[in-house]
């Protein structure tokens, strides 16, 4: 099935093995690197969500405290500055049942925008610790971060319980969803992908080139040589002056060759002194 490999020179069978083994160990860091650095940045993005949703829990907390929360404008507001913040596509503040039955007892309804609206903010309602979702949407990616406000006798210095006394200590009270752009990954994985080729490539070139001219010298020049020599000898040419220099197989090989050129030719002398 494969005997064609035998025609193939002797430097192609050596390279091309090589080349792939190489390239192998090049692909599968490439690869880790970027999976490594895309969790990476997922990481850092999760952790700047969660300072960015204490940071609101606080002016929230704060503005309950001086009774302010319960002015839509205010909340409008804080949502918009959020919103602003580089990087952030989606800002919104979620409210549990809870704080739902409570904050109609006192002021009436709250912002539409506030109320959960799909399945990731229930979950998000749902869950005592931080819970992240990527999705795409035109090409792009973006990371879904949803941060839960969890009811504490002393969360910063606050207890929740003291407000909200229809909730026990663990209860999800609401919290907030963010949504980060990875326009910024996108860029620096396709300029990693971009360069790792590059880089690749040229290594491989190299590589080649490298591997090449050690081959030329080492196997394909003194494998020629010895080849001709051989040839001159079967046409009776004794003078070939074969180099035996080096101590490898290719140096034992030529004076194999030589050996076997003295032999031919005191045979061939021998036979013509019978002769005559």
């Amino acid at each position: 099935m494969f005997s064609w490999i035998r025609d193939v020179s002797i430097k192609t069978k050596i390279i091309v093995p090589l080349v792939v083994l190489i390239l192998i160990p090049i692909i599968l860091i490439s690869y880790i690197s970027f999976n490594l650095q895309k969790q990476l940045t997922i990481s850092l993005t999760k952790h700047d969500a969660e300072v960015t949703a204490k940071t609101a829990l606080s002016t929230l907390n704060t503005m309950m405290l001086t009774h302010t929360i319960q002015n839509n404008s205010y909340r409008k507001t804080l949502i918009k500055i959020y919103k602003r913040i580089k990087g952030i596509k989606g800002f919104q503040v979620i409210r549990g049942n809870l704080v739902n039955e409570e904050f109609d007892k006192k002021y009436g309804p709250g912002l539409k925008e506030e109320e959960p609206n799909s399945s990731f903010d229930r979950e998000i309602l749902a869950s005592p610790v931080p819970i992240t979702k990527a999705i795409y949407n035109n090409r792009h990616a973006y990371l879904m971060v949803g941060i839960p406000f969890v009811a504490k006798t002393d969360s910063r210095g606050i207890n929740c319980l003291a407000c909200h006394t229809d909730a026990v200590s663990g209860d999800v009270l609401g919290g907030i969803k963010i949504i980060y752009s990875l326009k910024a990954l996108d860029a620096t994985q396709s300029y990693f992908i971009k360069y790792s080729i590059i880089i690749a490539l040229i290594s491989i070139v190299l590589i080649i080139i490298v591997l090449y001219l050690i081959i030329k010298n080492a196997i394909i020049n003194p494998t020629i040589k010895l080849s001709k020599a051989a040839d001159n000898i079967s046409k009776g040419d004794f003078k070939q002056e074969i180099p035996h220099t080096r101590n490898d197989e290719i140096g034992k090989l030529a004076k194999s060759f030589s050996r076997m050129e003295i032999s031919l030719k005191k045979a061939i002398e021998m036979l013509k002194e019978k002769q005559k």
